[in-house]
């Protein structure tokens, strides 16, 4: 979507716009002697100073001194905006009640005052503080003229501390609940409706298995079973032979990192004697089990064998594979403990749609226990590695990384892997029957235009290892990132999704008679991307509206969010009974929240700019400019059609709970601002049949595609 006025770029094609956005100024510091005195070199600073008078009296009428002019604002936006002050109000009582709580603890209440400190330096300015500011270099002029911010370089995050549990919970600055924190109206849902939130989150917890109810088992803890007992309770061969099969057809994120041909020679050697077989292996196996049951239930497609049983089977392989992997002490890796432990984890995501704290701290684990086995360093330096083994080694790779960035990024929590830490390459693009255990030399990468079913692996790598360097840049504590990087970021995204194979470029439904499998996978690429430019993007939104150099950056960010919006409502539709994905209509909804809240938000932001920006009459510029109304309501429809999808899923995803309460208060919001500023009122559809006050609660994002290449159906059938 272009704003007015128009503009030639986009968020997704085209060259970074570094050179055009670079706005370069001179900076003059402000003489602080009087005018007479600047050649003598001696001013004392009074009115008439004492040289003045010396030379022409009292009056001194020739005494005066230069005076700041602020370039950041119009004598039109002298006034502080009701959210301004209500915000600055805000953030006093906060000073006020930390220090009433925590005498013996100033290093919150500090970081508060400093906070309320340079919210109110941004409006106003007196004698002493421009005397001040003249000595030292002006924090106004640098915050204009600076390619580094510090506001944005050194956010602190969200710290929730309750004094009377004991307890302590942090969500970084990248979370979508920071965006809205500083709304009046997002805040004052704190003091009415803590029943009400209290009250959701059992009923969503009600929802889940009762084993997704707790923390994860290998981190809780399993009963002990000997060897004879994990292998006497895999379920008859008939049926591990279908469950298998149905594993290496399936959407999991997971299936590239076993080797088809291999894994059936494996399990013909079980069978033959199932005592040479090691636990670790068995472990593998229960978790592909555990995998396989759980496509079925979400499927809906459950044999009759099994038929309403499917959950629970699959809590019990689940188990079993946290039996095998303590029995083989996975704290002492070997061969297959890294599958084993990330085909786990997704089966215990697969139960818990929301983010989870323990899922998190088992990718850690699974990170470090990779970095011990030497995952992260490419095969091609070791000689005693064989070509199978380098190339299984890579996929195992780009999988923990892909899982350690965006399970990172569900809560807002620091990532383990570095860029600099590791040089394993990305997979080749190579089916599994092109190489096996005896091949002396891998053959060459087919090319990226053909279709193999790693080639979305090595896509979405690309986007996750882009995505975690976009965060570790942007989040580092007192890290200064400048605006010159962000738009290099911008460009290499722009050239990663130029890259894209063709078979994995988005096409319109109606021009497409694909598998559903690759048309799930092409949205997954898409959506991932435009969230992507909305993390990068994003703190540069208010930024924009006071430097014209940061315009892109809004354009962009609202471009992106309206895409990502678009695809879910299209993947909503074509979910229904008489759509073409019908079939996948449950991962839609494991979805639905994931990547679409920060994009909401994002958008709910600047139109909320947007209507202060209309009261305090504020002069357009290229940065500062105003929706047409055509583009809001554009913009408000997808809110609305967003909001109606989640409010389907509240009762079984609290994230879903929350994004529906947010839209509807922000909206509300919005229509009283419209219509007292300019009486103009957008048409809203009847949604919400009545709006609450939203709480500012514990928010944790959500952010996870399960996706595998769909393709990856190569017609495996596990036979005897």
């Amino acid at each position: 979507m272009t704003p007015t006025p128009p503009s030639t770029n986009s968020s997704t094609g085209g060259r970074s716009p570094e050179e055009q956005y670079r706005v370069v100024r001179k900076r003059n510091r402000i003489p602080l002697s009087c005018y007479p005195c600047r050649t003598r070199k001696k001013c004392d600073r009074s009115h008439p100073c004492s040289n003045c008078v010396k030379r022409e009296g009292a009056g001194a009428a020739s005494c005066s001194y230069a005076t700041p002019v602020s370039r950041k604002k119009n004598p039109d936006q002298g006034a502080a905006s009701p959210d301004d002050m209500q915000n600055r109000i805000n953030r006093l009582e906060g000073l006020v009640l930390s220090l009433m709580h925590n005498g013996g603890n100033t290093d919150g209440a500090a970081a508060t005052a400093m906070d309320v400190e340079r919210s109110g330096s941004q409006s106003q300015t007196d004698g002493t503080s421009s005397a001040r500011n003249a000595r030292e270099e002006d924090p106004a002029l640098i915050d204009e003229d600076s390619d580094v911010d510090e506001g944005l370089a050194t956010s602190l995050g969200v710290l929730k501390v309750d004094m009377d549990n004991g307890k302590s919970m942090y969500i970084g600055q990248e979370h979508w609940h920071t965006l809205l924190s500083d709304i009046a109206e997002v805040k004052n849902y704190f003091a009415s409706h803590k029943k009400e939130l209290e009250t959701g989150y059992e009923r969503v917890r009600n929802s889940k298995p009762m084993a997704a109810r707790e923390g994860p088992t290998l981190l809780l803890g399993a009963p002990q079973a000997s060897e004879v007992e994990l292998r006497a309770e895999l379920p008859p061969k008939s049926s591990v032979l279908t469950l298998c099969s149905r594993y290496f057809n399936s959407m999991d994120n997971a299936v590239n990192i076993i080797h088809g041909p291999t894994f059936q020679q494996q399990l013909r050697a079980y069978w033959q004697d199932p005592s040479k077989t090691s636990i670790m292996w068995l472990g593998l196996l229960y978790s592909v089990l555990t995998l396989a049951m759980l496509s079925y239930h979400k499927v809906g497609d459950e044999p009759p064998e099994w038929k309403g049983r499917t959950l629970e089977m699959a809590s019990d392989f689940r188990m079993r594979t946290v039996q095998c992997l303590i029995k083989a002490d996975y704290t002492k890796p070997v061969d297959h403990t890294i599958e084993t432990m990330i085909l786990y984890a997704f089966g215990e995501y697969s139960s818990r749609w929301d983010a989870d704290l323990g899922l998190w701290m088992i990718v850690s684990l699974i990170t470090r226990l990779a970095y011990r086995m030497g995952y992260h360093r490419d095969a091609k330096w070791f000689p005693s590695i064989t070509p199978f083994q380098a190339e299984m080694r890579r996929r195992t790779w780009a999988l923990v990384r892909m899982s350690d960035v965006i399970f990172s990024h569900q809560v807002s929590l620091p990532s383990m892997i570095y860029e600099h830490d590791c040089d394993t390459q990305l997979p080749n693009n190579l089916f599994d029957e092109d190489f096996h255990l005896d091949t002396k030399e891998l053959p060459a990468s087919r090319p990226a235009t053909q279709p193999t079913p790693v080639s979305y692996m090595i896509a979405k790598a690309r986007l996750c290892n882009e995505l975690g360097n976009i965060l570790q840049a942007t989040n580092g504590i007192g890290k200064h990132v400048s605006y010159d990087e962000i738009l290099r970021f911008d460009a290499k995204l722009r050239q990663i999704m130029q890259d894209l194979p063709p078979h994995l470029r988005l096409k319109s439904l109606e021009d497409t008679h694909d598998p559903v499998t690759l048309i799930i996978a092409r949205f997954n690429v898409e959506i991932l991307s435009q969230k992507i430019f909305c993390l990068l993007h994003r703190k540069y939104l208010p930024r924009a509206r006071q430097n014209t150099r940061y315009a892109h950056s809004r354009r962009c960010a609202i471009e992106a969010s309206l895409r990502a919006l678009d695809h879910l409502a299209t993947l909503n539709r074509e979910s229904q009974p008489n759509g073409r994905l019908r079939s996948v209509g449950w991962y839609i909804k494991s979805i639905a929240t994931k990547d679409f809240i920060l994009p909401a938000m994002l958008i709910i932001l600047d139109l909320h700019y947007d209507n202060m920006a209309s009261q305090n009459r504020a002069a357009e510029t290229e940065g500062n400019f105003l929706w047409t109304a055509e583009q809001r309501q554009r913009m408000i429809s997808a809110l609305e059609e967003a909001a109606s999808i989640w409010k389907c899923l509240a009762e079984t995803s609290m994230e879903a709970y929350k994004a529906t309460k947010i839209v509807e208060i922000m909206l509300q919001k919005l229509i009283v601002h419209r219509k007292a500023g300019t009486g103009v009122l957008p048409i809203l559809n009847p949604v919400f049949p009545q709006l609450v006050r939203l709480e500012a609660i514990h928010l944790w994002p959500v952010f996870l595609k399960r996706s595998h290449p769909p393709w990856q159906g190569q017609g495996w059938v596990i036979r005897e």
